[in-house]
């Protein structure tokens, strides 16, 4: 019995981003972006890939889930059909952590759930993105 059971499908793609902690939702970041890839989103949440965890001395992770004050957000580039890209940014909250051994480049992966329902609309966007 190893199969999951999940409340929303999910769907893989290889999205870049990065993630960033901010002091509160709308305040001021605490320290420089770290790149990361979504690899896989659903309704509720994402996966992500990241290259490294701690920035500027605050693990990404434990420090969002620790505190009410320093909120994460993860940053997803969409490339339009002109390739222009727009840059949506979605405050998320940390759930589980992991350390990837076989993964040399992005050896991290987290599970994030969004702090909102984000509308149908951006999830299409999103999820379409994600079958390129």
């Amino acid at each position: 019995m190893d199969r999951q059971r999940r409340i929303f499908q999910r769907f893989t793609g290889k999205l870049p981003g990065s993630l960033y902690l901010s002091l509160g939702r709308h305040g001021s970041r605490l320290g420089r972006p770290v790149r990361c890839q979504v690899a896989d989103l659903s309704r509720k949440g994402a996966g992500i890939l990241a290259s490294q965890i701690i920035t500027d001395s605050h693990h990404l992770f434990f420090a969002a889930l620790e505190s009410d004050k320093q909120v994460l957000h993860l940053e997803i580039e969409c490339t339009g059909a002109q390739g222009e890209t727009e840059i949506i940014t979605l405050p998320v909250r940390p759930v589980w952590f992991d350390r990837v051994l076989l993964e040399e480049k992005q050896p991290f992966l987290m599970g994030v759930e969004f702090y909102e329902k984000i509308s149908r609309d951006l999830f299409q966007r999103l999820r379409d993105l994600c079958r390129r």
